[in-house]
C-alpha cells in the first residue's frame, strides 16, 4: 500500500501532471466559455488552437517554450486556411495532405520540439478535413484556431511568470527520483544467486532514463538566463542540486566491481545481503528528495541511516577479524571500499537533503565551477542539416515519405469507408507512424489495446452515469490524464482520451454514442493497419545498420574519458572542466547506445542481426564507463600513488579501445596489439606488499600503514587492470562483429 501511495505521489507531483493541467485548462476555458455564451461551434475551433499549440509546449528552457508555441500558432493559422479552402478539391487536398505530411515530419530533424510544430501542423489540418465551409467561414475558423492558440500561450506565459522554478523544480525532482531507481537496479548485484544478465538489463535501461532526465535539467538550468547568472537565492541553490546529482550518480557508478568474485569470496559471511539493503535504503532516500523538490517541501534524512551504517560497518571489522585470510583478502578489500562509498553517498544525500529547505545560508557559499554553456548544445537551425537529411539512407527521411504516404491513403480511405469521423484513421497514422519501428510497432499495440479498453470504460460511463456535471468532470479528469500520461504510459492515455472523446461526443449528439464508438473502433482498425504496412513498404533504418557506429562513438568517447582520468596517476594535470565535459560526453555516448540496443530488441527478429556480439558489447562498454568512474573517485589518491607503472597499462588499454573502434568504423588499421603481461609493471609491487600484509596478519597485526597502502593501492590498479581486461575484450568483439557484417574490415595486425 506505501509503495502504491508512494507511486502516485511521484505521478500526482510532476511535471507531466503539470502539463496535463496546463492543456486542460487552456483547451476547456475558451471552450466552456464560448458554450456558455451559445457559441459552442467557436468553442470548438478556440479549443482546437489551443490544443495544437500545447504540443510544442514541453518542458524545456522557456525561450524554447516560447519560441515553439509562436511557430506553432503562425503555421496553425496558415493550415486552417490552406485546409478549409482545398476541401472542395479532394484531389488538391490529397497533395496538400502529402506535401504537407513530409515537409512537417521532416523538419523533426532539428528537435523533439520542432518535429512538435510539425504535428501540431498536420493535427489542425486534420482536424479540419470534415468541415466544408464557403471563404468568409474558413477565414473565420483559421482567425478563431489562432486566437485560441494565442490564449494558450498568454495562459502558459503568465503561470511561468507567477511560478518561474517550479516546472524546473519538478524536472529536476524527476532525475533524482530515477537516480534512486538506478541505485535500487544495482543493488541486484547483491543478491544470493544474482542474474547478471537480467541485472545489467535493467540497469542499462535505467541509465537511459537518468541520462535523459538530467540532459533535460541540463538543458533548463543551463540555457535560462537568470539561473545561469546565478542572480537569485533559488537559481543557485537549484544549480547546486543539479551539479551535486550528477556527482551523486557518477558516485552510484563508482561501486563497480567483479561481483561474480565477489559472491565467490564473500557469499559464506552474509555480508551482501546487508549491504544490499543499505543500498535499497539509500536509494529511497535519494527518492524521497525528488519526490520533496516535486512537491516544493523540505525533506529531511532518515535518523537511523547513520545508525545502520556504523553497525554494517562494526560488523565488517569483526567479520574481517576472525575471518579474513589469503583465500578472501581481495574480496574484503573489495567490501571495504564498497562501504567507504555507501558512507560517501549517503554524505551526499544528507547535503541533498539540506539543500530542499532552500535555506538563504546555503547558497550563500555556492561558487560557479563551470562555464555551462559548455554543457549544453547550441540550437543550431543550419539548413545544411534539413539538406544532409534528404536521401534515402535518413531515418528521418524515410519516416516523412511514410508518413505523406500514410496520410493520403488513409484521406482516401476515409472517403470510402462508411463512417462519420474518417479523419480519425488519418489521426490515428500521425499518433503511431515514428522514426524507429519498435517506437511504431509499440504504439500500434498500445493504440489498438487502449482504444478497445477506453471504449468499454466510456460505455459503462455512458449506460449507468446520467448527471451532466459528472460527465463533464470524468471528460476533464479524462483530459488531464490523457496529456499528463502521453509520455509515461501510452496506453494509459489513450484509454482516457477514448473516454473523454466518447463523452464529448455524448453532449455534441446527445442520444445514441453507439455510432460514434463504432466509428473509432473502425478508423483506429483501419489507420494501425495503415501504418503498420507503411512500416515494411517504406522501412525504417534496423538498428543494425547504424549501431557499429553508434558503438564507435561510444569507445571513443569513454577512450577519451580514460585518458584524462588517468592523467593524475601518471603526475599530469587535469582540469575539472575537461574532468566533467569528458564524463558527459561518455554518459551521453553509452546512453544513445543503450537506447538502440533496446529499440534493436524490438525490431523483428529476422532484423536482430549479430544481436548477441552487440549485447556483450553494450554490457561491456557499461562495465568499462563504472569502472573509469570508480576510478575517478580515487583522483584524492593519485597524489600519493601517482607512477609512471601506470603509463604503459594506460597505454596499452587506449590502444585496444582505439583498435576496436576502428575496426567497427571499418578502417584499415596497421598496428601490433600491445602486449599487456609485460605492461602491467605495478603489479610487482602489489606482490611485496601483499607478502607483507600476510605476514603481519599471521602476527595479528591489523591496521597498519602497510594494510592502508596495500588496500589502497590494489584498489587502483584493479581498476586500471579490469578497465584493460575490458578494453581487451572489446577489441576481440568488435573483431568478431566486424568479421560477421557484410563488408569485413581490413586488419593487419
Amino acid at each position: 500500500m506505501i509503495d502504491y501511495i508512494r507511486a502516485y505521489k511521484k505521478y500526482s507531483s510532476s511535471y507531466y501532471v503539470s502539463e496535463g493541467v496546463r492543456t486542460t485548462a487552456g483547451v476547456m476555458i475558451p471552450l466552456l466559455t464560448a458554450a456558455y455564451f451559445g457559441e459552442l461551434r467557436m468553442g470548438i475551433a478556440l479549443g482546437l488552437g489551443a490544443m495544437c499549440v500545447a504540443l510544442t509546449d514541453n518542458t524545456g528552457p522557456i525561450h524554447h517554450r516560447k519560441n515553439g508555441m509562436v511557430a506553432a500558432l503562425v503555421l496553425i493559422f496558415f493550415m486552417a486556411l490552406l485546409t478549409g479552402f482545398g476541401m472542395n478539391w479532394p484531389v488538391l487536398l490529397a497533395l496538400l495532405i502529402g506535401v504537407m505530411g513530409f515537409a512537417c515530419s521532416i523538419i523533426g530533424v532539428y528537435g523533439v520540439r520542432v518535429a512538435a510544430v510539425g504535428v501540431a501542423g498536420l493535427l489542425v489540418m486534420i482536424l479540419s478535413i470534415d468541415e466544408r465551409n464557403n471563404t468568409e467561414d474558413v477565414i473565420r475558423n483559421a482567425f478563431l484556431v489562432a486566437a485560441g492558440g494565442l490564449f494558450y500561450i498568454v495562459l502558459s506565459l503568465l503561470l511561468y511568470k507567477l511560478r518561474p522554478y517550479k516546472l524546473i523544480q519538478q524536472a529536476l525532482g524527476d532525475a533524482l527520483i530515477s537516480t534512486g531507481d538506478y541505485l535500487r537496479s544495482r543493488a541486484a548485484f547483491y543478491e544470493t544467486g544474482v542474474d547478471y544478465e537480467n541485472t545489467y538489463k535493467n540497469i542499462l535501461e535505467q541509465q537511459v532514463q537518468v541520462h535523459n532526465k538530467q540532459n533535460l535539467v541540463r538543458e533548463m538550468l543551463f540555457k535560462t538566463r537568470d539561473i545561469v547568472r546565478e542572480s537569485t537565492h533559488t537559481s543557485r541553490i537549484l544549480m547546486m542540486i543539479f551539479l551535486d546529482s550528477v556527482d551523486l550518480f557518477e558516485r552510484v557508478m563508482t561501486s563497480q566491481q567483479d561481483y561474480k568474485k565477489l559472491h565467490e569470496q564473500m557469499d559464506d559471511t552474509n555480508l551482501l545481503p546487508a549491504f544490499r539493503n543499505i543500498i535499497i535504503k539509500l536509494a529511497a532516500e535519494t527518492e524521497d528528495i525528488g519526490l520533496a523538490l516535486q512537491e516544493g517541501k523540505a525533506s529531511s534524512p532518515d535518523t537511523g541511516m547513520e545508525r545502520e551504517i556504523r553497525s554494517l560497518e562494526e560488523n565488517f571489522l569483526k567479520l574481517r577479524t576472525s575471518a579474513m585470510d589469503d583465500s578472501n583478502i581481495e574480496g574484503f578489500i573489495g567490501m571495504r571500499h564498497i562501504l567507504n562509498s555507501l558512507k560517501d553517498l549517503y554524505a551526499r544525500i544528507e547535503t541533498l537533503h539540506r539543500y530542499t529547505s532552500f535555506d538563504q545560508r546555503i547558497s550563500d557559499n555556492f561558487k560557479r565551477q563551470v562555464e555551462y554553456s559548455k554543457f549544453v548544445s547550441p540550437s543550431d537551425f543550419n539548413s545544411k542539416l534539413l539538406l544532409n537529411n534528404l536521401n534515402a539512407d535518413s531515418n528521418i527521411f524515410r519516416h516523412s515519405i511514410r508518413v505523406a504516404l500514410s496520410l493520403v491513403v488513409g484521406y482516401f480511405l476515409s472517403l470510402v469507408l462508411p463512417v462519420e469521423h474518417g479523419y480519425w484513421i488519418l489521426l490515428t497514422i500521425l499518433v503511431i507512424l515514428k522514426p524507429a519501428y519498435s517506437l511504431t510497432k509499440q504504439r500500434n499495440l498500445q493504440r489498438l489495446g487502449g482504444t478497445f479498453a477506453g471504449a468499454v470504460i466510456g460505455t459503462v460511463f455512458l449506460l449507468f452515469i446520467k448527471d451532466e456535471k459528472a460527465l463533464l468532470s470524468i471528460l476533464i479528469l479524462g483530459m488531464i490524464i490523457a496529456y499528463s500520461m502521453v509520455r509515461l504510459k501510452y496506453m494509459v492515455s489513450v484509454i482516457a482520451m477514448t473516454v473523454y472523446i466518447l463523452i464529448a461526443f455524448h453532449f455534441l449528439k446527445p442520444g445514441d454514442f453507439t455510432e460514434v464508438l463504432r466509428d473509432r473502433l473502425i478508423d483506429t482498425i483501419a489507420g494501425s493497419a495503415i501504418a503498420f504496412i507503411a512500416t515494411f513498404a517504406v522501412p525504417p533504418r534496423w538498428e543494425h545498420e547504424q549501431i557499429q557506429d553508434l558503438l564507435g562513438d561510444t569507445l571513443k568517447a569513454i577512450r577519451n574519458y580514460f585518458n584524462f582520468i588517468s592523467k593524475p596517476f601518471i603526475n599530469e594535470p587535469l582540469t575539472n572542466l575537461d574532468y566533467k565535459l569528458h564524463r558527459k560526453e561518455a554518459f551521453v555516448k553509452l546512453a544513445n547506445l543503450s537506447d538502440a540496443f533496446q529499440r534493436m530488441l524490438n525490431e523483428p527478429r529476422r532484423q536482430q542481426k549479430k544481436v548477441q556480439v552487440i549485447h556483450q558489447m553494450v554490457v561491456s562498454n557499461h562495465m568499462l564507463a563504472s569502472h573509469i568512474a570508480t576510478l575517478s573517485s580515487y583522483r584524492k589518491l593519485a597524489e600519493q600513488y601517482a607512477s609512471d607503472n601506470f603509463r604503459h597499462i594506460i597505454r596499452a588499454s587506449c590502444q585496444h579501445l582505439e583498435i576496436a573502434e576502428q575496426t567497427l568504423r571499418k578502417d584499415v588499421i596497421i598496428t601490433k596489439s600491445p602486449n599487456d603481461e609485460e605492461n602491467f609493471l605495478i603489479r610487482e609491487e602489489l606482490k611485496i606488499l601483499l607478502h607483507q600484509r600476510l605476514h603481519e596478519l599471521s602476527e595479528g597485526s591489523l591496521d597498519t600503514s602497510t594494510r592502508r597502502r596495500f588496500s589502497e593501492l590494489k584498489t587502483i590498479a584493479d581498476q586500471f587492470e579490469y578497465i584493460n581486461k575490458i578494453s581487451i575484450e572489446l577489441e576481440r568483439l568488435a573483431v568478431k562483429l566486424s568479421i560477421n557484417s557484410d563488408h569485413q574490415a581490413s586488419r593487419v595486425a
